[in-house]
């Protein structure tokens, strides 16, 4: 099977960036997060064209595209910074990822924790008027990414210990399960299959079976040094414990990795897979994640990054296939 070895680029980087005013989204901390609402567009043009002009160099046949405000919405305008791309300018830019051999994913994080970029809609979930955003925007982007192959949706961390805003909303349960659905439904409308972050199995082991469905593609990720094998799965490694299980049960999986907290975690996430005997038809790519801006500041990283997936992708092939 032709596996996806997929990359992740941030369009959009008001994901984390939380402390904001309601007024002009500069001023008062009324939030307390990792960062300020960055109220211009931090993506550099050539830098992104310079990275992704490399991934196929490297092996990539996969390119996750973080959207978030980083694109002029017509439904909703309000919600894209000065500078974001236009409608047109990204899909051209979709047809010339294509063209090199990418599948363009695009990506719009709804976790309570990540959604910074929805701005006032995001304090309304549950609303009707919530609802009815989602559903245009994700028609919307839809729309510029035609046809649509996978459309990641975010939803992770969602939980009491990221959450250390002023004001806190985290669906718990049946709520979180519904908004799901609610996103599922939704680009399950134009042809794609929901991709998701994995890591909210780790605190409802108990129900996630019964109410995760299989159609999601899930990945799950720890981005520190592989345990040795015969030591325990210590808390910090729950990340590796859930990709196990997850297997076990029958999930189609894309396993991530990063350069963020070590350089070898991609080589040790495959051959971590490999010596778990995780390397089935559930296992369907892999997905590298540099977690950094899109500006010339962090070229190097996002090349990096991208090149060390490379060597991961050819200890896969030439280790992990044979034995």
């Amino acid at each position: 099977m032709e596996r996806i070895w997929s990359y992740f680029i941030q369009l959009g980087h008001n994901m984390w960036r939380d402390q904001w005013s309601h007024t002009e989204f500069r001023g008062p901390d009324i939030c307390q997060a990792t960062g300020r609402y960055c109220p211009e567009m931090i993506t550099d043009r050539k830098v992104w064209r310079d990275v992704v002009d490399f991934l196929p160099s490297c092996g990539f046949n996969t390119l996750i595209i973080d959207v978030g405000e980083g694109m002029q919405y017509d439904t909703h305008p309000d919600l894209s910074v000065p500078g974001a791309w236009s409608k047109d300018e990204l899909r051209a830019e979709v047809k010339r990822i294509r063209a090199l051999g990418l599948e363009p994913v695009p990506k719009l994080n709804f976790s309570s924790f990540h959604d910074a970029w929805l701005r006032d809609y995001s304090c309304m979930k549950g609303t009707a008027k919530y609802y009815e955003v989602v559903r245009e925007l994700i028609d919307e982007v839809c729309e510029v990414f035609a046809p649509v192959k996978y459309f990641h949706v975010g939803m992770d961390e969602e939980d009491v210990p990221n959450h250390k805003k002023a004001m806190t909303i985290i669906r718990c349960n049946d709520l979180w399960y519904h908004d799901l659905y609610f996103y599922m439904e939704c680009v399950e409308k134009h042809g794609a299959r929901p991709w998701v972050w994995g890591d909210y199995y780790r605190a409802h082991k108990d129900t996630f079976a019964q109410k995760m469905p299989k159609e999601c593609l899930l990945s799950e990720a720890c981005y520190e040094r592989v345990p040795k094998r015969g030591t325990s799965m210590q808390t910090f490694y729950r990340g590796f414990q859930s990709m196990i299980e997850l297997s076990r049960l029958k999930y189609d999986q894309v396993p991530t990795f990063s350069i963020w907290a070590c350089h070898q975690n991609a080589a040790q996430t495959v051959q971590f897979c490999h010596d778990r005997g995780l390397i089935d038809e559930h296992l369907l790519g892999f997905l590298d994640v540099p977690w950094t801006k899109t500006d010339e500041a962090n070229r190097y990283w996002l090349l990096d990054d991208a090149y060390r997936t490379k060597y991961a992708k050819e200890l896969f092939h030439e280790y992990c296939l044979k034995g």
